[in-house]
C-alpha cells in the first residue's frame, strides 16, 4: 500500500497525485494475516475418545442437583402472582376543538443555510500545483538566500502557457534552478471552473536548502 506523506491518504496502488496534489508517496507494507490452525481427522477423534475425568462427573452432578432445587423453589416456596391489573379503556375518541388556523401557526422563514466558499476548489487545485512544482525544484548546489518570481496561465487543458521568470535577488544558482522547475513541469490537471484564466504568480524563496513556494495573487 501506498501514503501521502501530505494528508496520509491510503491507496492499494500507487496513483501520479493524491487528491490533495501531492504527489509523492511512501510505501506502507501491508499487515500480516495470522494462518489458522487446522486439525487433522486423527487429531479430532482423538479427542472425541478420551473419557471424562472424574470431577467433570462431580460438576455435572453438582448443577443437575442445582437446577431441581431452583424448580422447587419456584414452584412452592416462590411468591405468590400478582392480580392483573384491569387497564381503563382508551379507545374512546376524544374531540379536540378550537384548533387555530394552519395559517397562524406556520413559519415559512427559511431555514439556515452554511454559505459555501465559491473558490474552495481553485483553492485545492492551486495547492496542488504547488505541490507538483516543487517536487520538480532541485537544490543542489544553492548557497546563500534568494528569492525569484514565475508566472504562467493555465489552459482550459491543464497545459501551462506564457512561462515568465522574475529575478527578485542576485542569486544566479537559485534563478537555474527556478527555471528548470518551471521547464519541468509542462502541463497539470484541467482547472475547475472558478479559475478565470489570469496568471499565476508564485515566489521562490529561502536560504541554503530551505526554499519554500508561495502564491503572490
Amino acid at each position: 500500500m501506498f501514503r501521502c506523506k501530505e494528508c496520509k491518504t491510503l491507496y492499494k496502488e500507487k496513483v501520479d497525485y493524491c487528491e490533495c496534489g501531492n504527489n509523492i508517496f511512501e510505501e506502507v507494507p501491508d499487515a500480516p494475516v495470522n494462518p489458522i490452525k487446522s486439525y487433522s481427522e486423527e487429531e479430532i477423534e482423538v479427542v472425541k475418545k478420551r473419557p471424562l475425568l472424574p470431577v467433570s462427573w462431580l460438576s455435572i452432578t453438582i448443577f443437575s442437583l442445582c437446577c431441581i432445587f431452583s424448580i422447587c423453589f419456584v414452584l412452592f416456596l416462590g411468591p405468590e402472582p400478582k392480580k392483573r391489573e384491569k387497564v381503563p379503556n382508551t379507545s374512546e375518541k376524544t374531540v379536540v376543538k378550537d384548533i387555530p388556523d394552519i395559517d397562524q401557526i406556520w413559519d415559512d422563514t427559511p431555514s439556515y443555510q452554511v454559505k459555501t466558499d465559491p473558490f474552495a476548489d481553485l483553492n485545492i487545485y492551486k495547492n496542488g500545483l504547488k505541490n507538483a512544482l516543487m517536487s520538480e525544484f532541485d537544490m543542489t548546489g544553492l548557497e546563500g538566500a534568494g528569492s525569484c518570481d514565475i508566472q504562467f496561465i493555465i489552459n482550459e487543458h491543464g497545459k501551462l502557457k506564457q512561462k515568465k521568470l522574475y529575478q527578485n535577488t542576485a542569486n544566479k544558482p537559485l534563478l537555474n534552478a527556478a527555471k528548470r522547475m518551471l521547464s519541468a513541469v509542462k502541463e497539470y490537471n484541467p482547472p475547475p471552473k472558478s479559475y478565470n484564466g489570469v496568471p499565476l504568480t508564485l515566489e521562490v524563496y529561502g536560504s541554503g536548502e530551505n526554499y519554500q513556494l508561495r502564491y503572490k495573487n
